[in-house]
């Protein structure tokens, strides 16, 4: 792949985040950091290849709360039991014996990992790819995302796309080396695209928050906005699952699951609706509220879209009518961001280990 090289506003507009930057590496948090990044870093390239073949559940459970992604979960280990039974110890034991194959092509374990297995999306992926080569692999989430705007780095790669295809990993990875070589020159030392990632997150944290586009429908990403719903859920408690047949034919992006004790089994279903035509969503969550545990029906899009789809189910019986509601995009991003915030506050106060 052609090797990106940086403009010279692109590489003034880095250098003006460098003093703060100095500042972080300077105190004891970045200290702290480090010995995290070593831990990880030895467990990804030495621990993890030794068991891989013979991998238990508690190992899956040590992976997958050494990852900075799953920190978002207040319930770490209902995410564990997730991914053991979305996916099959036999299938994580294969999948992730070829991640660690470093003699295949980065895009093609990408691509292949992300295809196969669930609950491990882009930004635990990309952890886990940084970790073991962290010469050449960057993390894709939300905060290099946002800094990537803040530095105008966002022609290369969009910043608005929660998952990238395997060729625009290997961009953005190209944009961090390029970043590399700016802070090499700096004077930084052991430069990688892991100390990169910890640049990018200073960035972010620095700048006011830069929104991403408006919701609209063109913009917003629907695998996106399913699992920032899914996720929520389970925050809240539920027992959440995406793409999952409720009702006689009827796939929804998302439902949320709870027993109540007068009520029984309560089920919670949203469609995220971009694109296809509204009478056959509608339609979708018909079927769906058919199911006796379908309490509520959400439809999640833009404003503009939740008007029309609201005009729409006007004439549809009184029944649906009730069952269903409405919820933006941009609401759904405020929530999620708002109780990321609050489990980072729980977490940090140390509670019981493992409870949150």
């Amino acid at each position: 792949m052609k090797t990106i090289t940086l403009t010279s506003d692109q590489k003034e507009k880095i250098k003006i985040y460098l003093k703060p930057f100095v500042k972080y590496l300077e105190g004891e948090q970045f200290r702290k950091d480090q010995e995290d990044r070593k831990e990880r870093v030895a467990y990804f390239q030495y621990d993890l290849p030794k068991k891989v073949n013979e991998l238990s559940e508690t190992d899956i459970d040590e992976l997958v709360v050494k990852l900075w992604a799953s920190q978002m979960w207040g319930n770490k280990q209902y995410l564990v039991q997730k991914v053991i039974s979305d996916n099959g110890i036999e299938k994580l034991r294969h999948e992730l014996k070829l991640l660690l194959n470093t003699s295949t092509s980065v895009a093609a374990r990408y691509d292949r990992f992300l295809t196969e297995i669930k609950r491990l999306g882009p930004a635990s992926l990309t952890e886990m790819l940084c970790y073991i080569q962290p010469q050449v692999c960057g993390i894709w989430n939300k905060k290099a995302r946002q800094a990537l705007r803040i530095l105008e780095l966002d022609s290369y790669v969009d910043p608005d796309k929660y998952r990238l295809s395997a060729i625009e990993y290997e961009t953005f990875n190209q944009v961090l080396q390029a970043i590399s070589e700016e802070l090499k020159i700096a004077q930084f030392k052991n430069v990688d695209l892991l100390f990169v990632d910890y640049f990018l997150y200073e960035v972010s944290q620095i700048e006011p928050e830069q929104p991403l586009k408006p919701e609209t429908l063109e913009t917003f990403d629907h695998d996106e906005i399913r699992d920032l719903i899914q996720s929520i859920g389970a925050m809240l408690g539920f027992d959440t699952d995406t793409e999952i047949q409720v009702g006689h034919g009827a796939r929804v992006d998302v439902v949320w699951r709870a027993r109540i004790t007068n009520l029984g089994l309560v089920t919670y279903v949203f469609e995220v609706h971009k694109s296809g035509n509204i009478d056959s969503l509608l339609l979708n969550l018909q079927k769906a509220k058919s199911s006796p545990t379908v309490q509520k029906v959400i439809a999640v899009s833009d404003e503009s879209q939740l008007e029309k789809i609201k005009n729409e189910s006007e004439g549809l019986p009184e029944e649906f009518r009730r069952a269903i509601a409405f919820w933006q995009v941009k609401e759904v991003q405020k929530v999620s961001d708002n109780l990321q915030v609050a489990m980072e506050v729980i977490n940090h106060l140390g509670l019981v280990q493992g409870a949150f």
